[in-house]
């Protein structure tokens, strides 16, 4: 059901559903949602519900105009968790049936210097905070239950804080192996609209959180808000600290305002980082106990009815297959395919349905298996776009969609190349020979989100020899005690060892021996499953 969050006069959070008819938001009393606001015009703004599920979010006209993630908008259609500001009011898109797209770091714009009239204090000074402030910071992640992941966890958080500043846009990242390695978790109004520009964020002000330990604003004074500064007017960061250690970063910002953040408001961030920090990592910790415990019976069920549905990839005429599924003890989920289907072309798929239940694990063998049924009648004439294009369509327009990722590669040998599309999985690795690895990246919605999706394939060539190797993401996301993950870095330093151009088995265990020493008998959450193809 989509709906609108927002903060009341009083500070506390507030939902409206959104129904079918046009949705009003201005000063009038007729509106659906009423802000007495000499900032607010008398009917500001309107939300229309349109075929297919979606909203489109039209400005009446209003005098101080309708800002959807910070661009000034006259329509648009709504994404899930775009933040919308009329006068000085925030309030956030919900669509609980999606998830916002993946985000590359491509918004970070490259800098030298710090945003003019930046205001930094220590990542671990001692902090003032009223006593609403403290309540506030309570709240952050207090609705979640027990089984809540730590992304679950920064989602939540990230959500409220943005209220809370009333910001626009921002993200969550766990921080890599590098100086400025970061992967995004999760974001509000950063993705890439179809209809507008994305203003960019600046790197420099982001990295400080991590290189120099700090929690900054910018700018300190509105006179020192530039509009051409070529990144968003006005911003927030702070680290995410675990037990002293920066482990990551929050950060959010105003793209187009005359209003900077308070100094107040960079007290309550720098809590709020400190805050999230320990309840991710709890969240980590809770869920593996929770499902060595409690949940044992439910994941039980769960992991028998995945074993029922699996099949068990095997060697074939054109390669020779390994596939391993290292179980988690909170999550599962994970599938594999291996198809022959003619003499010269090989299909493989690789579905994720875990974090969702019975319902996941049916969704993701209805996929599986309308692929496997696509692919066996359809011919070398079957477009693999266009087979995901028509899959997601007839996903969005069901009521119990879940969400599965899913990747599909398809090997030909007879013209050497590889076809594949990777809808919200992991990117498949290609080693061409000892030492040289190829990522497949590519990557794309997942299925059922958006009706209009339109999917795209990517062909590459191959080599001679190569090893294609598969996989999900309960392999990069393993933490270890520290709540560090296995990350990308060290899976692809495991496959560059010129020892690891190996048969497919060989390779599994040099992937499963790296996994075992990183997480040093801390539980795997979530299922890892690796799929490899070897040729020579």
């Amino acid at each position: 059901m989509a709906q609108l969050r927002y903060l009341d006069q009083a500070g506390n959070l507030q939902t409206i559903n959104l129904g079918e008819g046009p949705f009003l938001i201005g000063r009038n009393n007729t509106c659906q949602l009423v802000f007495i606001d000499d900032m607010v015009s008398r009917e500001h703004t309107r939300i229309d519900h349109e075929k297919g599920g979606r909203y489109r979010i039209r400005d009446l006209g209003s005098r101080n105009k309708t800002h959807v993630n910070g661009q000034v908008v006259n329509e648009t259609l709504l994404q899930p968790n775009d933040f919308i500001r009329i006068g000085d009011h925030v309030l956030e898109f919900v669509d609980e049936g999606a998830l916002p797209k993946k985000l590359e770091l491509d918004f970070l714009t490259p800098d030298r210097r710090d945003p003019e009239g930046s205001d930094w204090i220590k990542a671990k000074s001692p902090l003032t905070l009223t006593s609403a402030q403290i309540e506030q910071l309570s709240g952050l992640s207090a609705d979640l239950g027990i089984t809540a992941r730590s992304e679950d966890v920064a989602d939540a958080g990230l959500e409220r804080l943005m209220l809370d500043v009333q910001a626009e846009r921002g993200f969550v990242a766990m921080r890599g192996e590098g100086k400025k390695d970061i992967r995004v978790i999760t974001h509000r109004g950063l993705a890439p609209s179809p209809t507008s520009s994305r203003t960019p964020v600046s790197e420099t002000f982001v990295y400080n959180a991590i290189l120099q330990q700090v929690c900054g604003r910018y700018p300190a004074d509105s006179r020192k808000i530039d509009p051409k500064a070529g990144y968003a007017a006005t911003a927030l960061v702070a680290p995410l600290l675990f037990r002293g250690t920066i482990v990551g970063l929050i950060y959010v910002d105003r793209p187009a305002t005359k209003k900077p953040f308070s100094k107040t408001d960079l007290q309550y961030t720098t809590a709020a980082g400190a805050h999230l920090g320990r309840q991710m990592a709890n969240a980590s910790a809770r869920l593996a106990h929770n499902a060595t415990r409690e949940g044992a019976a439910w994941l039980s069920t769960l992991r028998r009815l995945q074993t029922a549905m699996a099949t068990v990839p095997r060697d074939g005429t054109l390669f020779d297959v390994a596939c391993k599924l290292f179980p988690g003890q909170g999550r599962c989920g994970d599938f594999c395919d291996v198809l022959e289907l003619t003499e010269h072309r090989t299909a493989v798929i690789v579905l994720d349905g875990g974090g969702q239940g019975i319902a996941g694990l049916v969704q993701a063998a209805a996929i599986r298996s309308g692929i496997v049924t696509a692919l066996k009648t359809g011919g070398e004439e079957l477009d693999i776009a266009e087979l995901m294009t028509a899959l997601n369509r007839s996903l969005a327009n069901q009521r119990t969609r879940q969400l599965v990722t899913c990747t599909l590669v398809l090997l030909d040998v007879a013209s050497a190349q590889v076809t594949y599309i990777n809808a919200g999985g992991m990117p498949p690795l290609l080693l061409t020979g000892p030492g040289r690895l190829v990522t497949l990246d590519q990557p794309a919605l997942l299925l059922g989100i958006d009706e209009e999706y339109p999917y795209e394939s990517t062909t590459v060539d191959l080599t001679r020899q190569f090893r294609l190797i598969c996989h999900t993401d309960g392999l990069v996301d393993a933490v270890n005690a520290a709540d560090d993950g296995f990350g990308e870095q060290r899976l692809h330093e495991t496959l560059l060892n010129r020892e690891a151009f190996a048969s497919p088995a060989e390779i599994i265990g040099r992937l499963g021996d790296a996994l075992e020493a990183h997480i040093a008998g801390n539980p795997l959450v979530d299922d890892a499953l690796v799929c490899v193809l070897s040729k020579d």
